[in-house]
């Protein structure tokens, strides 16, 4: 077995790329900041997110060190979890979005909420009231479950969600009425464009918003920008987030000669992962806290 230091001297002349903007897009940072001055205007009180604040681990713990707690699990729904909690407890909906029914609920419990939606999210919810208001078909792309989408297409029951992890039904929507498409903020840009081709060789009568954050957009294409003769690539952010998982598929599309990996932090990094790299490019969700992410790259530079 080979040690650390076989490795050292293997991975000697290793260089780190590092992607350009990386770590905390604005709507991260202005959720953060909501749920903090929350807190702190109420700090006697029960304050608890409805769902992951944003899309990190690390940040949901750091939240709840200071007494931000979140309310998550995996079989109830937001209803149910609302209908259940305390009512003195103080409600912070996520930077995702949410339906009117979730406040119709706090209103009804005489719940105290506030809201740190994002404000491309809040923008797109102007978009789909606009285009029904003015008689449109809407149809919305997104990722089937992800609470930007839900959120999104709970507006109104008339939206017709276009799931990016299925072949859609056209026999859902009418091919001849005026249709307007937007999507969910995070996706990659690169498989919405043939998304957006498809959709307009079938509708007659089309107009299409693509609706991608400009953090997600500049992240993606800064990953596309690594050279290409990187031989490892890290992009640094959680399971759960959207505009991670973009990023790495973008960069699986765009550099298929190199080793592409999803890590949470330093534990993830294995010396046997860099053997016999040149170069190895570092790039981060728009929900990682950017601290972490120069953790790595420090840790990296030191190897």
């Amino acid at each position: 077995m080979q040690s650390c230091f076989t490795y050292a001297r293997i991975i000697v002349d290793m260089n780190v790329y590092v992607t350009n903007p990386h770590g905390y897009c604005m709507g991260v940072v202005n959720a953060i900041k909501i749920a903090e001055q929350v807190k702190s205007d109420h700090p006697h009180s029960p304050v608890a997110i409805l769902g992951m604040l944003v899309h990190n681990e690390e940040v949901i713990q750091r939240l709840q060190k200071k007494g931000i707690f979140t309310l998550y699990d995996t079989n109830k729904s937001h209803k149910e979890l609302l209908k259940e909690i305390n009512p003195s407890t103080i409600i912070i909906f996520s930077a995702h979005g949410h339906g009117k029914d979730l406040e119709d609920i706090c209103n009804a419990r005489n719940i105290v909420y506030y809201d740190a939606t994002c404000s491309r999210v809040t923008k797109n919810h102007d978009l789909i009231r606009q285009a029904l208001k003015e008689g449109q078909q809407v149809i919305f792309i997104g990722k089937k479950g992800h609470p930007e989408t839900t959120a999104s297409v709970s507006i109104d029951s008339r939206i017709i969600l276009l799931d990016i992890k299925e072949r859609f039904d056209y026999h859902k929507a009418d091919l001849l009425k005026p249709t307007f498409v937007l999507n969910q903020t995070t996706l990659s840009f690169l498989e919405l464009k043939a998304i957006h081709q498809e959709l307009e060789r079938i509708f007659d009568n089309i107009v299409i918003n693509e609706e991608i954050c400009s953090a997600t957009r500049l992240r993606q294409q800064a990953v596309i920008d690594i050279p290409a003769h990187a031989g490892l690539i890290y992009i640094v952010g959680s399971s759960y987030s959207s505009n991670t998982e973009k990023l790495v598929e973008v960069a699986k599309k765009t550099h298929k000669n190199a080793n592409v990996y999803r890590i949470d932090n330093i534990d993830d990094i294995h010396h046997s992962d860099l053997v016999g790299k040149k170069l190895i490019a570092v790039g981060a969700g728009a929900s990682t806290p950017p601290e972490l992410t120069e953790e790595i790259i420090a840790y990296l530079r030191k190897i």
